[in-house]
């Protein structure tokens, strides 16, 4: 057993070796201790003065970088659109500075702006999923009659999509089973594939939207001057605050990313492209962007930007649409795996 004795030499012990230690460190050791913690001291300042160096050169080139694009960038996208309409599609979080700079830079490369369209977190809301089949209800009667498929006076006929079949080619794991019907209520009302029917509007086609809109799930930003051959989509960036992705889910709610996705793609399948843009962070985990880009899509789908917010983002949208009508698709930026951080000029 442990006795007294050795508690006794323990604490003597103890005591003993903190006495040497303060002798050492106010004796022989004092001045070698205080100047290697006084360089220690020195060194952290000059590698935080470097650190701040380099951050302000970082921000000054961004800066100079986003002004050039701005005194060069109508001559990079002039007419690069000439003849196209194209729709703004904003998703709920989305920066509205970049609708603007966006639908400027669409009018520049010679595209009519058929609209803009913001869409309301409901869309997607697992605590809205009644709100929303009772839209779906509503509307598809609408949708399933002859007058669905009219085609306007003058425009060239051209083969309708039934209206019960999916928009995806594939199904987008954790979406709902409304997702595909939404989507293509939206792309019945605003897109096409038709040249010849975008500057027309039918009354389907307004009744729809209408019926979208007072459903709750979506805001028109003024009036729509008739259908789109393109789409650009805006995506929201992922919050960091709380570190939590916004990729919440409920009992047959879907997941929310999964329904954004579902959407671009289904517009995409009703019209000659679509490209989805957003800021760098919009394509790590928890963003539209990356959840895009991890599936296993063929060539001619959904085009990415990560590069929004900036000048830059706005031209690559440009180009990335333009790729779109060529027949082509793809990532661009520089967040992950990328096709290039631009689409290739003059394509």
């Amino acid at each position: 057993m442990i006795d007294f004795r050795y508690h006794l030499v323990s604490l003597v012990s103890v005591f003993l070796a903190l006495a040497v230690g303060m002798v050492l460190g106010a004796g022989p050791l004092e001045g070698k201790l205080g100047d290697q913690l006084n360089l220690q001291v020195k060194q952290l300042a000059t590698e935080k003065e470097d650190l701040r160096t380099r951050l302000q050169i970082a921000e000054g080139a961004s800066a100079h970088r986003d002004t050039f694009l701005d005194e060069v960038g109508p001559s990079l996208v002039g007419q690069r659109l000439s003849g196209e309409s194209v729709l703004v599609i904003t998703l709920p979080g989305a920066d509205t500075q970049t609708a603007d700079s966006l639908s400027k830079a669409l009018r520049t490369a010679g595209a009519r702006l058929a609209g803009r369209v913001e869409l309301d977190e409901s869309w997607a809301d697992p605590e809205r999923v009644k709100d929303r089949e009772s839209v779906l209800r509503s509307l598809q009667p609408l949708m399933a009659s002859p007058a669905s498929h009219a085609v306007p006076a003058g425009a060239v006929q051209v083969p309708a999509p039934t209206p019960s079949a999916s928009v995806t080619a594939s199904p987008v794991p954790g979406a709902t089973s409304d997702s595909a019907a939404l989507a293509g209520m939206l792309a019945r009302a605003t897109v096409t594939t038709d040249l010849g029917q975008t500057s027309t509007r039918d009354a389907v086609a307004d009744k729809v939207l209408d019926g979208l809109r007072k459903g709750g799930l979506l805001r028109v930003d003024g009036e729509l001057s008739g259908r789109a051959t393109g789409v650009v989509v805006l995506a929201a960036g992922v919050p960091t605050a709380d570190g939590e992705p916004p990729t919440a889910t409920g009992a047959g709610g879907g997941d929310r990313l999964a329904q954004w996705s579902t959407l671009a793609i289904g517009l995409d399948a009703r019209s000659d492209g679509v490209v989805v843009l957003g800021p760098a962070s919009s394509a790590t985990d928890g963003g539209l962007i990356a959840t895009l880009r991890a599936r296993d899509t063929p060539a001619g789908t959904v085009s990415t930007v990560d590069t929004g917010t900036t000048p830059m983002g706005d031209v690559s949208a440009v180009y990335a649409l333009r790729e779109q009508f060529l027949g082509g698709s793809g990532s661009y930026g520089f967040v992950g795996k990328v096709k290039a951080p631009i689409p290739v000029l003059g394509r």
